[in-house]
């Protein structure tokens, strides 16, 4: 054998043996958030191992959107199975990496993205946000895209290959970090945080910040313009919502939220406002966990007004309300509401 073979054959082995093996150390060393009721690697990479084909709709954004809406609550309402795939502080052109990815796994007929982080004013955000939409994403040519939208030059591999930045967690490493896989998690939630029946703060009017003003990043536009021609092209329906999070008392937001309504118009896409709506679904601030996001009350509030106007507006949905196995996830769910309160 000649030694150009042999160094070859050498230098296939080694790779080989690397990418058998850098997938199960990444995942040890892997940050994991397996604890609710913000386990998001449940609810994210969980998503993965749901079947194909199982959700007529999907919900997209920042926790704005994960605390509001309940999938199971939905299901019950009026059968439509649906999951919330998203993170906090979601931007959107991280929202428009996860409809991508979505779409290679599931065939929704409906798509609701919320806007809250239309009014964003970042162009890169922190390690904390980028690697909570980053870590749990599974490697494909999207998510590198994705990194190079998130950070700048130099501050990207990371979040491709986690392992640059957690692998000084040895002294961290718990039983889960060896024994959970990623084709163990699953949410029953569906996506959806349920917090509890109690106020961490109590929602107040938040004064606009010095320099602030309603005006929208042109970023947010570009991808929330791109996010429409995505749903166009796959011939998905297309519902940009804002959920209820207090912003009716706050201008700034309001004023942002008035552009997105503008642009929607523009695109020919509905878009809802529901914190126009708190007397018509019974929602008071009493139902808001914290500054921004629902009870688990709350959540059945607006989950149960959203479930009546998508039946009117989107009668043609699938719908599959006899499901033994939903059924025993929405059980164990209204049991666990009942212990929130």
């Amino acid at each position: 054998m000649t030694s150009n073979r042999r160094f070859f054959l050498s230098a296939a082995a080694f790779c080989l043996i690397f990418l058998l093996t850098v997938g199960p150390v990444t995942w040890v060393f892997a940050r994991k958030s397996l604890n609710g009721p913000w386990d998001m690697s449940n609810k994210i990479g969980g998503f993965y191992n749901e079947p194909r084909g199982e959700f007529s709709v999907m919900f997209f954004g920042s926790s704005h959107i994960y605390a509001s809406l309940s999938p199971l609550e939905l299901w019950h309402d009026n059968g439509v199975k649906s999951y919330v795939f998203a993170t906090q502080l979601q931007p959107m052109w991280a929202t428009y990496t996860y409809i991508k990815e979505a779409l290679k796994y599931q065939s929704p007929q409906l798509i609701v993205v919320e806007c809250n982080m239309m009014g964003g004013d970042q162009e890169y955000y922190d390690d904390g946000v980028n690697f909570s939409f980053m870590d749990d994403l599974r490697f494909s040519m999207d998510k590198v895209a994705l990194a190079r939208e998130s950070a700048p030059e130099g501050e990207r591999a990371p979040l491709v290959w986690n392992f640059m930045k957690y692998h000084g967690r040895w002294s961290e490493l718990e039983d889960p970090d060896y024994d959970v896989k990623r084709q163990d998690l699953h949410d029953p939630l569906k996506g959806h945080v349920l917090l509890p029946d109690y106020q961490a703060v109590k929602p107040e009017v938040l004064e606009p910040k010095e320099g602030e003003s309603g005006q929208l990043l042109e970023k947010n536009v570009m991808w929330l313009e791109r996010i429409i021609d995505l749903c166009q092209a796959r011939g998905v329906e297309l519902w940009l919502i804002k959920a209820p999070s207090n912003t009716a008392l706050e201008e700034t937001q309001r004023l942002r939220m008035e552009q997105v309504a503008a642009l929607a118009a523009e695109r020919g896409v509905v878009f809802d406002d529901f914190n126009a709506c708190y007397e018509e679904m019974g929602l008071t601030l009493d139902d808001f966990y914290d500054q921004r996001h629902l009870t688990g009350t709350g959540a059945v509030k607006f989950t149960d007004y959203f479930a009546c106007l998508l039946e009117k507006r989107y009668p043609q949905l699938h719908t599959e309300s006899e499901d033994h196995e939903w059924e025993e996830q929405y059980r164990a769910y209204r049991e666990k509401l009942e212990g929130t309160a």
